[in-house]
């Protein structure tokens, strides 16, 4: 097992008292999520912004058995070339990696800022933990996935939400007017996320929160036909749940999921201008603790946690016609469910929570296989590191299978 930190370019920023001008890192001039500083910012955001904590509960930490194995020796195969473990750990910018094999830590590795007990955001990975909770209100009777959006947030009836169900925004099916292109910083994207308190607004501009800003966007084409991942539909998805609930949602995650996946830590939400919940942070092996929750269909010991009936449905996956017509030329044969990204290979299906700047949490259920990953890459969609990051997920599971075998 390799707790060893490496000396990367990062290391130096916000050290001694006080850190050099030229090495301090503030939220409010945009430097926390410049490149390199943002290898030190997604291990400290805390630091730099207001939180609000997912309790973990009073109970003990659940132990993760330590059984090591030599992945750093392998090879990864690519169609652009082969690259040494580590080479595709550092052309990645992971920060960190955990692989558990029945629940077990077969390999585990922080580089660059990172460390066992600091927390890191997940970015859209969230988008996956939101997912649960609404499949869990539904299976309560609380939430209607057929119902039209305004019949829970009237607030929404003469937006591009008015006609969609909850289906559609769970499975990000919504016809909407909206330009999420992570390259172009005047695209809508960025414009949404400053009001999501995710990145500072601009000078002189009023800082709102997506409440103000989501009933302002249109539809375009119609609902529950193509799958289009774009960002305000978790937000409107978040809002549906807490309304639903009743609950703020570091509450539902709390109740429904934290406090009973043995979690070594809190972890926390940044928050919108308004007080909302956002962007949560986590430590890589609560990361894993939550994938291991999925892989046992929401089973903890000889506790049903969450239905199985949750995960059976989401394992199914969904649309694949529809998610092939969105154009991911790096995730072909994938399809979309319940905010996780379902990957069809081998006769199986494989769950994926996906984040800007290169965080996964991978879920096979046929190899019982959980992979948690954490990195802070120079560019923020995740897609454009799948043509490493992917191979190294196969490359990991046909050596674990191999070495340990699986049911």
């Amino acid at each position: 097992m390799d707790d060893t930190r490496v000396t990367t370019e990062a290391d130096g920023w916000m050290r001694g008292f006080p850190p050099p001008p030229e090495r301090r890192i503030r939220f409010s001039d945009g430097s926390f999520n410049e490149w390199p500083q943002r290898r030190w910012t997604y291990n400290h955001v805390e630091e730099l912004v207001p939180t609000r904590a997912v309790w973990r509960g009073r109970g003990p930490a659940i132990a993760l058995p330590v059984s090591p194995l030599p992945l750093d020796g392998l090879r990864i195969d690519r169609a652009a070339g082969a690259l040494s473990w580590d080479e595709a750990l550092e052309s990645s910018y992971t920060d960190s990696l955990l692989v558990l094999h029945r629940g077990e830590a077969v390999y585990e590795t922080y580089l660059a800022e990172s460390a066992p007990h600091l927390r890191h955001l997940i970015m859209s990975c969230s988008k996956s933990m939101v997912g649960l909770i609404a499949e869990s209100l539904i299976r309560d009777g609380v939430i209607d996935p057929l119902a039209p959006v305004p019949t829970i947030l009237p607030e929404l009836a003469a937006s591009a939400w008015g006609d969609a169900t909850v289906r559609d925004v769970m499975d990000m099916r919504v016809g909407l007017d909206y330009d999420e292109d992570y390259t172009d910083p005047d695209s809508d994207v960025w414009r949404f996320i400053r009001c999501t308190g995710m990145i500072p607004p601009l000078p002189g501009q009023e800082a709102i929160g997506p409440a103000d800003v989501l009933p302002t966007f249109n539809k375009r084409g119609e609902h529950g036909q193509e799958f289009s991942y774009q960002e305000p539909n978790i937000f409107v998805l978040s809002w549906l749940v807490r309304r639903a609930a009743q609950a703020p949602l570091v509450e539902l995650v709390s109740d429904r999921i934290w406090q009973h996946i043995g979690a070594e830590h809190d972890c926390t939400h940044m928050l919108d201008p308004s007080g909302g919940e956002t962007m949560p942070a986590m430590t890589l092996r609560d990361f894993g603790r939550w994938g291991q929750l999925v892989l046992t269909r929401g089973r903890v010991g000889d506790r049903q946690v969450l239905p199985a009936e949750i995960f059976d449905d989401i394992f199914q996956g969904g649309d694949q016609a529809a998610f092939a017509s969105a154009g991911y030329d790096t995730l072909p044969d994938w399809s979309y469910r319940s905010q996780w990204w379902v990957r069809h290979i081998d006769g199986r299906t494989c769950l994926q929570a996906r984040g800007a700047y290169g965080q996964f949490l991978y879920i096979d259920q046929v190899n019982e296989l959980v992979i948690a990953r954490f990195g802070s890459a120079k560019e923020a969609p995740s897609y454009l590191l799948d043509h490493i990051l992917l191979p190294t997920i196969d490359a990991i599971t046909d050596f674990v299978a191999k070495e340990r075998g699986s049911s």
